[in-house]
């Protein structure tokens, strides 16, 4: 049996806010077995939130329903109103709620609740209301059709906090999504990867299904499947396990789940140390690798030299190379890396340069222009890059190409020489 998520609430529908919640649900939901067939998000619209929850309802493949917002005191806040009317039940007033709201106001408010905050002590006829101590809103269960109808606040920290309260209430699921483990493989493209491992998957069941995932430079693969029994797991981490040992050298998932932690664990392991040498970045590098925690035990320093004066000051680059070659250049790139890891006395320095636009680029030298060079005791790495995207977007993959630069090349096997 599957789930479905509903999401209500205009703010996400019209870009205000981001939405947190599908992401969140969808996530735990997979992760017990009960893969989620639909996310749906709607505005505060009664009738439009009526029909959604009409199609769900008439989806005999979805045994649990998740809705999240619309739980509020204003006018816009319409959701138990609405399940209430699609359920054919009358809303019930609960005393002993209204009370926690008055006294969740004379807490953290110092007043009365306003009038309006009362529709909030009301929840459908026979449902189980699910105590909030976070807010004002509580979430409830409700039975309709053979299906279990879970509402709570749409408040991501508040959705957050029903979980495992909901957990306890899934219906039972004989039939389980299965998700195998997912591997992470950088420094290759999803096109090349997905070719040479047809070798692997030329035999898959007709249970199972692939699934690729491109995510700024990396690629993620699984396996995945409808029944959750122990044929398939067998068969799918066989698979998993002759691919990973295939693709070792491009495999960081094994190390961590991010680039970054993957670095960091190969950087601890190696008794390596790092320094870094940012400007067109602006310090995002050192931030991801900083983001790992124990990072103090191998990352000594980062500069952010964005102006051609701060090379010269703090790295020592020559204004010679600068105005022979300009900034965004090569022998920069080098020079930024080989002069990072000798001012900090690192084992290994990263330089990068680059233009993350939206304006000075040139026709030699176009926006999305990146070089990137890695220095440690065996030698110097410089590698041009050619991104396109926004200024945001140049950035992240500016780092992420370092980072994979960085853990190919411990991957093959920098030492320290110390």
């Amino acid at each position: 049996m599957k789930s479905a998520i509903l999401c209500i609430g205009t703010e996400i529908t019209t870009g205000l806010v981001r939405d947190l919640n599908a992401y969140f649900l969808a996530f735990h939901l997979t992760s017990v077995g009960l893969f989620p067939k639909f996310i749906l998000f709607v505005p505060d619209h009664k009738e439009t939130i009526g029909r959604a929850l009409q199609f769900l309802f008439e989806d005999g493949e979805i045994q649990s329903l998740f809705i999240t917002g619309g739980l509020g005191p204003t006018q816009d806040d319409l959701t138990r109103e609405i399940v209430a009317e699609v359920l054919g039940k009358k809303l019930c007033f609960i005393p002993e709620q209204w009370e926690k709201i008055v006294r969740f106001y004379q807490k953290i408010r110092h007043t009365q609740p306003p009038e309006n905050n009362r529709k909030q002590a009301f929840i459908p006829e026979g449902s189980i209301l699910l105590e909030n101590p976070l807010g004002t809103a509580p979430g409830f269960i409700s039975d309709f059709q053979n299906k279990k109808i879970f509402v709570i606040p749409g408040v991501p920290k508040e959705t957050e906090y029903f979980w495992p309260i909901l957990k306890t209430h899934l219906p039972p699921n004989d039939n389980q999504f299965y998700r195998s483990e997912m591997v992470k493989i950088c420094g290759v493209g999803e096109s090349q990867f997905e070719n040479e491992l047809q070798p692997f998957l030329s035999s898959l069941p007709d249970t199972l299904q692939t699934a690729y995932l491109p995510y700024f430079g990396e690629v993620w693969f699984y396996l995945y499947s409808y029944q959750k029994n122990p044929q398939v797991i067998q068969y799918t981490e066989n698979v998993i396990k002759k691919i990973k040992e295939v693709w070792k050298p491009y495999l960081f998932s094994q190390w961590g789940n991010t680039l970054e932690q993957a670095c960091g664990a190969l950087l601890m392991e190696k008794h390596l140390t790092i320094a870094t040498a940012e400007s067109c970045s602006g310090g995002l590098l050192s931030h991801r690798l900083t983001n790992v925690p124990g990072s103090s035990s191998y990352f000594y320093r980062g500069y952010v030299v964005y102006s051609n004066q701060a090379k010269i000051d703090t790295i020592g680059i020559p204004s010679s190379l600068l105005s022979q070659h300009g900034a965004v250049s090569e022998e920069v790139a080098q020079a930024l890396a080989e002069g990072v890891r000798v001012k900090s006395g690192t084992d290994i320095g990263i330089g990068i340069t680059g233009i993350a636009g939206p304006s000075g680029g040139s026709e030699q030298k176009p926006v999305g222009l990146v070089y990137i060079g890695i220095s440690h005791s065996q030698h110097t790495q410089v590698k041009k890059y050619l991104f396109s995207g926004d200024r945001e977007v140049i950035k992240i993959f500016s780092t992420q190409s370092a980072l994979t630069q960085l853990f190919l090349e411990l991957q093959r096997g920098i030492h320290n020489e110390r």
